[in-house]
């Protein structure tokens, strides 16, 4: 914890709990979905963080929150999952989750009772990790599967290529299961009981 204040790298807890801040618009509409109604509950966005320091939202990050917000008003899921800590540039002022909320909001016009935050992941791994554990903690159906809607680099990364490798490497477990593709940019996912493992050797984030 010493490290971590002397690195002024304390966003770890950032905006908890969650369900009563930043969250509690979409955890207080959870209880009201008929979850027959969707094909899948969530679609999940990681982030791209920019690397300039005065810039709020990566032009990749953009165009993440776009394609899913298409997806979204297609009626796939209910809710939309933004999912990024502050990582890019070193020591950013800004939360990539945050940025992303702000503009599916403002210019995408996606209610804000439909987007869930996730603040704190840093790497692809913990985007998938993070997510599983809100849907557990805040009770979305764990056994319905969602989707991931990102670049098709990264999505061919999760779906195809090593991201579970990493996964067993850096987490010590894989947090999903892999479903179907979808297109270019979009593939399922289940969440599994093993995203809920705290990892020990990574106090940026557990």
């Amino acid at each position: 914890l010493l490290a971590l204040e002397i690195n002024e790298r304390e966003q770890v807890a950032d905006y908890e709990p969650m369900a009563s801040t930043v969250n509690r618009l979409a955890f207080n509409r959870i209880k009201t979905i008929n979850w027959k109604a969707f094909p899948y509950s969530v679609i999940l966005v990681p982030g791209a963080g920019p690397e300039e320091p005065e810039v709020a939202l990566s032009a990749e990050g953009m165009l993440r929150c776009r394609v899913a917000a298409l997806r979204y008003f297609e009626g796939l899921a209910p809710f939309v999952v933004v999912s990024g800590g502050n990582v890019h540039p070193y020591k950013t002022k800004f939360n990539e989750a945050i940025e992303m909320k702000k503009f599916m909001v403002e210019k995408l016009k996606v209610p804000a009772n439909a987007i869930i935050v996730e603040p704190h992941a840093r790497h692809t791994t913990t985007n998938m990790r993070n997510t599983a554990r809100l849907i557990f903690r805040y009770g979305i159906p764990f056994d319905k599967a969602c989707i991931t809607s990102t670049s098709k680099s990264q999505s061919m990364y999760i779906q195809e290529l090593n991201l579970d490798k990493r996964c067993e490497k850096e987490l010590k477990h894989v947090p999903y299961r892999k479903g179907k593709r979808l297109s270019e940019t979009e593939a399922e996912f289940y969440p599994t009981l093993e995203a809920l493992q705290i990892n020990p050797l990574e106090p940026l984030d557990p």
